[in-house]
């Protein structure tokens, strides 16, 4: 087994600095791993640090101690010392990050939001033309969507769009927040059979599922984060 994921003694304390300077104490002492082909799942009620660990993993926050190994072309590098620019590499290789919300730069059309990623990687542009016009099809977007920019789209419309773009070529390392939430039983079933299909590939996955149906087909692992949250206490 390959380990993809090393997280050691990690906390997270946020300064309220408009309100006096109040620190809240987030996480402490977060340790776990994830290897490649594990999909772990963040268990946890509303409150424990689940995002504020999966944007640590994604390198978004700077955690107040502890390390966050990420393997990035055959090495492990900690996210915490590196350079941004270094950060901004192995987002772009090696760390893939799905959310319900989509943020895109405007006028930029569906097709090429999702065919992106593939030329980032090398891929050429017929090929990954053809491979994002499939994602977006698997995914049950109107082809009439597909050349038109996803601000004009709807809420779940958009989320298909950012799944499409983030699966289209999963990456070494899937960080999953939330993918499913607000779609229909239909296209949460695609979502958990590519998220499957990337873990047969070998990509290692941290996520947070609401729904727990998905949750049960998804995870390999559950890990309980109140484990980690001194604001609500050790799990037993």
């Amino acid at each position: 087994m390959t380990t993809m994921i090393a997280v050691d003694g990690v906390g997270k304390t946020f300064v309220l600095h408009n309100q006096s300077g109040i620190r809240l104490n987030v996480l402490a002492g977060a340790s776990l791993s994830v290897e490649a082909g594990e999909a772990v799942v963040l268990s946890g009620p509303s409150g424990a640090g689940k995002s504020t660990l999966l944007r640590i993993l994604y390198g978004n926050y700077r955690p107040t101690s502890g390390q966050v190994l990420v393997r990035h072309e055959g090495h492990l590098v900690d996210l915490v010392g590196a350079a941004p620019r270094a950060v901004l590499e192995i987002r772009r290789r090696t760390l893939g990050w799905v959310s319900q919300f989509l943020r895109v730069i405007p006028r930029i059309s569906a097709l090429d939001l999702v065919r992106d990623p593939l030329l980032a990687r090398g891929i050429g542009e017929s090929e990954a033309t053809r491979r994002a016009r499939d994602m977006l099809a698997r995914m049950n977007l109107p082809e009439s969507l597909w050349t038109l920019p996803p601000q004009t789209f709807s809420g779940g419309e958009q989320q298909r769009v950012n799944i499409a773009r983030s699966l289209v070529d999963p990456a070494p390392v899937l960080l999953l927040d939330e993918p499913t939430a607000s779609l229909d039983a239909a296209n949460r079933d695609v979502v958990v059979e590519l998220v499957e299909a990337a873990r047969a590939r070998g990509s290692a996955i941290v996520g947070i599922f609401h729904d727990e149906a998905v949750r049960s087909r998804v995870a390999t692992r559950m890990v309980d984060v109140t484990s980690f949250s001194p604001r609500i206490g050790s799990a037993p």
